[in-house]
C-alpha cells in the first residue's frame, strides 16, 4: 500500500472530497464512493498524460494566486483546495444510507448481500462501463438493508444501489 491523500477542493461553490493512493505505476482515485485506477505521467511541468481504461486524457495544470486552473480537452476547471472545519453542506439530500451509482453500465459483480455486516472501504458491488470497472465502496460501517440490482443487470446513472444502515 502507498501513502494515501485526502484532497478537499471546491468547484463552483460545491466541495468535492477526492482519495488519492498509489500502488507502484498506478494512482488509486475515490470519488463520491467510486474507485478509478488510473496512470498518469508528467510530460513536462504541469503537463499531464492520464490513462483512464482505454482513454487518454491530457490536461494542462497553472497556478493562479489561491486557485489552480485545470485545462482538460478544451474545458477549463477553477479549483482551489480547502480545509474542511465543519460540516459539509449538499445542494441536494440524499438518505444517509443510500449509495447512487455514478456511471451507466453493467452490475458485473456484487460482492455483498442482506444482512452483511460491511466496514467502511469495503466494495460493495462492481460495475462495469467503456471497458472500464466502477467499484462501489462502503462510505460508513454498517449493515446491507436492500440490494436493488442482480449481477448483469442494466443500472442509470444516479440509480440507488444499495442501502446501508450505519452502525
Amino acid at each position: 500500500m502507498g501513502e494515501i491523500l485526502f484532497i478537499n477542493y471546491e468547484h463552483e461553490n460545491q466541495i468535492y472530497n477526492v482519495t488519492v493512493e498509489r500502488r507502484k505505476n498506478f494512482y488509486f482515485i475515490t470519488y463520491d464512493n467510486t474507485e478509478y485506477k488510473v496512470e498518469a505521467e508528467e510530460i513536462k511541468k504541469g503537463h499531464l498524460k492520464i490513462k483512464l481504461g482505454d482513454k487518454i486524457i491530457k490536461s494542462v495544470i497553472t497556478k493562479g494566486e489561491k486557485e489552480k486552473y485545470v485545462f482538460v480537452e478544451g474545458d477549463i476547471f477553477k479549483v482551489k483546495n480547502i480545509e474542511l472545519t465543519g460540516i459539509r453542506k449538499t445542494k441536494k439530500k440524499e438518505k444517509e444510507n443510500t449509495l447512487n451509482s455514478p456511471i451507466s453500465g453493467r452490475v458485473v459483480n456484487i460482492k455483498t448481500k442482506i444482512g452483511d455486516e460491511v466496514k467502511k472501504g469495503d466494495v460493495l458491488l462492481v460495475i462495469e462501463a467503456m471497458k472500464m470497472e466502477y467499484i462501489i465502496r462502503a462510505p460508513y460501517n454498517g449493515i446491507v438493508k436492500k440490494i436493488n440490482f442482480k449481477e448483469k443487470d442494466l443500472i442509470e446513472i444516479g440509480q440507488n444501489t444499495l442501502e446501508i444502515s450505519k452502525k
